[in-house]
């Protein structure tokens, strides 16, 4: 897709947000429009679907719904949010322990001076009371530096640990702004940087990588009979039966809605449709049931579109070719396997 089909795109889901945003009085802010846009562009079906929940209820929705649409979808501003916070904490553990060192210091220069002084007491004509006064304030300023040594060490300890502490804090931020929630796969925004990197590395070391791109098969119909919930029931056994398939090394990630794709490492195409191959076949197989009623959902198939990087296309190149594989599979009739055509370079 060329630059000018993107700008055309763009200006159609901007003449089909702004009514839906005047209709339900919803003010023009960037985050309103962010909701309303991709609901319009079809990019995020489960937003799509959790506004057509909310209108059900009430036919217009409020900016305080809206604004809960944005937090839920488009966690952003709080993933930074959460590293400011962690930075403003880590700042003052720091701040913490320089404050300590220097006043400890502080400290034990001061001990030096005091201990030098008590030496230049020291003479020939000293009294025994004298030494024993001297000695025990010599005892004194010893066991003073001691401590202060000790708690310095245990204040250094503690910062270690809450530093610690802060680093797994942060990195469980990283990996939940990875995740997708309902099925614990990896998201698009993890994918996409996937993909990049491995692209990146294949033009460099001519590594074999193979994406394949799946959707489940009329998934729309589960959701109308059933309800969401049950959609959501299916996602996950589907994420699970994908995660089963693969090794530790490739990655499964939940696109977006009912989509699906993986990331085969060192696998040839053939090897690639063959995965797919499985997958579909285990898919079909399954007979799940509604974990409330035990009714069957009868038979729940998927389509697939493989595709193999080709050394130097680029990461958007490579995502299209599976995309246009999968969506030939659906022309196809859906519940089958079809390899992506090269690319045009």
């Amino acid at each position: 897709m060329d630059y000018n089909e993107l700008s055309d795109k763009a200006a159609e889901y901007m003449r089909l947000a702004l009514p839906l945003m005047r209709k339900h009085g919803v003010p023009m802010t960037p985050d309103n429009y962010t909701v309303w846009y991709e609901h319009v562009s079809g990019g995020n079906q489960e937003l799509s679907l959790s506004i057509q929940d909310m209108v059900k209820e009430t036919p217009l929705l409020s900016e305080s719904q809206c604004k809960t649409l944005f937090k839920r979808f488009f966690n952003i501003e709080k993933e930074r949010e959460e590293v400011y916070q962690m930075r403003l904490e880590l700042a003052r553990l720091l701040k913490e322990v320089i404050n300590f060192i220097y006043s400890s210091v502080m400290h034990t220069d001061k001990t030096n001076q005091r201990l030098n002084d008590l030496m230049s007491r020291i003479n020939r004509d000293m009294s025994a009371a004298e030494i024993h006064q001297i000695v025990d304030d010599i005892l004194a300023e010893t066991r003073q530096a001691m401590n202060s040594g000790e708690l310095l060490t245990e204040r250094l300890n503690t910062a270690m640990t809450e530093v610690e502490k802060l680093k797994k804090e942060f990195d469980v931020s990283k990996q939940e702004a990875k995740t997708d929630t309902l099925t614990g796969l990896a998201n698009r925004k993890a994918f996409d940087d996937v993909v990049s990197k491995v692209t990146n590395d294949a033009d460099d070391s001519g590594l074999d990588v193979c994406i394949i791109f799946a959707d489940l098969d009329m998934f729309k119909n589960i959701n109308d009979k059933h309800g969401h919930l049950v959609g959501d029931q299916v996602l996950r056994v589907v994420a699970n039966a994908l995660k089963d398939s693969v090794k530790g090394r490739d990655l499964v990630a939940r696109y977006g809605g009912e989509e699906f794709a993986i990331v085969l490492l060192n696998t040839s195409l053939q090897n690639a449709k063959n995965v797919a191959e499985n997958i579909r076949q285990e898919i079909a197989s399954k007979r799940i049931q509604r974990k409330d009623t035990r009714e069957s959902l009868g038979v729940i198939t998927m389509s697939f579109g493989v595709a193999r990087y080709v050394s130097s296309e680029g990461s958007e190149s490579f995502m299209q070719r599976a995309d246009r594989a999968l969506y030939m599979s659906k022309r196809k009739g859906r519940n089958c396997v079809s390899e992506a055509p090269p690319p045009i370079i």
